[in-house]
């Protein structure tokens, strides 16, 4: 993911989006006086990162095989269950900083599988893989 850049802005730009306000102990004296800044994040297109305007924070599931352990349904010479691995297909989820044009780009791209794909809710919880029990 490209480097997000941060920049300081003034206090007159507090209350807008995506500015974060920051407590510094400054030592005056004797004393510790804390000072507040204000910082906004700069947002950079993960492909391009001279684009920062119009950038969105896009999330991706793309399905890739993956390792799981599972029980073989033999055991050890301990009596512990024996346990294999084996490549299984899995969604892995990305979150990728786009600008207009990567943004158009990507679509173009998925397009042709999301045009023929069903409409589905948004995932909650991503579930837990349970191990299986034979091969």
């Amino acid at each position: 993911m490209a480097v997000k850049e941060t920049i300081q802005v003034d206090e007159s730009q507090k209350s807008e989006p995506g500015v974060q306000e920051v407590i510094t102990p400054v030592p005056v004296g004797s004393e510790i006086v804390k000072k507040a800044t204000y910082w906004r994040s700069v947002l950079q297109d993960d492909l391009n990162p001279e684009v920062t305007d119009g950038v969105t924070t896009v999330k991706l599931a793309v399905p890739a095989l993956v390792e799981e352990e599972y029980e073989t349904g033999e055991t050890n010479e301990d009596g512990s269950a024996k346990l294999g691995v084996r490549q299984v297909r899995d969604m892995q989820w990305y979150d990728i900083d786009l600008g207009e044009e990567s943004l158009t780009a990507l679509e173009a791209a998925i397009r042709p599988f999301t045009e023929v794909a069903r409409k589905a809710e948004a995932p909650g919880v991503k579930p837990v893989r349970k191990k299986r029990t034979t091969k």
